[in-house]
């Protein structure tokens, strides 16, 4: 097991607070895990322990998420600009940024709009900023862990084309790794690929086990991300 801390972060300026899970030395690289529409923090736990050995591991509970605060208002730029105040109050930067599609989409924002932040950047099985169908969930029929709202919002905007953000692609700084969970995931690879080829630096690799690449296969994974950063030093 790796020791955890699990704290409450006031995020200043926006009227909401953060919880978020901190592991590894205090001296080891930043890196700042972001969860999927409906998860939380506890989603990364498979991969905690080989990434916390070199690694100073925040995971953080998005808003409407998990332990965080709900609200009245969700979007990819909101939670992205929660990520960025939470990474500047913790005095993170330079981080390795990993995130897993609706978290991804939040990744690729803070990086769009923070590259000082970003040292590396890994997105799973990222829903693209490129033309596809839209969807429009119905309500659930029993209590849920998050804010139901929070997904209804952030669905339609995941299906929704963003031409900003497909052109900022292009203008990403840092090196960037692309996970694709392959055919069995709803995310078509052959999305993936075309991310993969708009961003300079960009690396893809391909798993078939689905969309939670990371809790499927979360030893291959990990030491896929942890390879990819080694080859980069």
């Amino acid at each position: 097991m790796v020791a955890r801390t699990r704290t409450r972060l006031p995020l200043p300026g926006r009227g909401a607070a953060y919880v978020y899970d901190v592991y590894g030395p205090e001296d080891g690289v930043p890196m700042v895990l972001l969860h999927e529409l409906g998860g939380s923090a506890k989603r990364w736990q498979e991969v905690v322990p080989p990434f916390a050995a070199d690694h100073r591991v925040h995971a953080f509970d998005m808003r409407g998420h998990g332990d965080s605060d709900w609200a009245s208002d969700y979007s990819h730029r909101l939670i992205a600009d929660d990520v960025i105040v939470a990474m500047d109050a913790l005095e993170i930067s330079g981080a390795v940024v990993v995130g897993h599609s609706t978290g991804g989409n939040v990744a690729l924002l803070v990086a769009m709009h923070r590259p000082d932040l970003v040292s590396r950047l890994v997105i799973e099985d990222v829903v693209p900023p490129a033309p596809r169908r839209r969807r429009s969930p119905g309500r659930p029929t029993r209590p849920l862990p998050h804010d139901w709202e929070c997904i209804a919002s952030l669905l339609v905007e995941a299906t929704t084309y963003d031409p900003w953000m497909w052109e900022q692609l292009e203008l990403l700084p840092m090196p960037t790794l692309i996970v694709a969970g392959g055919g069995n995931s709803h995310i078509p690879p052959e999305d993936l690929e075309k991310v993969a080829r708009r961003i300079p630096q960009a690396d893809l690799v391909h798993f078939d086990v689905g969309h939670f690449v990371h809790r499927n296969q979360p030893q291959e994974f990990a030491d896929t991300v942890l390879a990819w950063l080694a080859s980069l030093c």
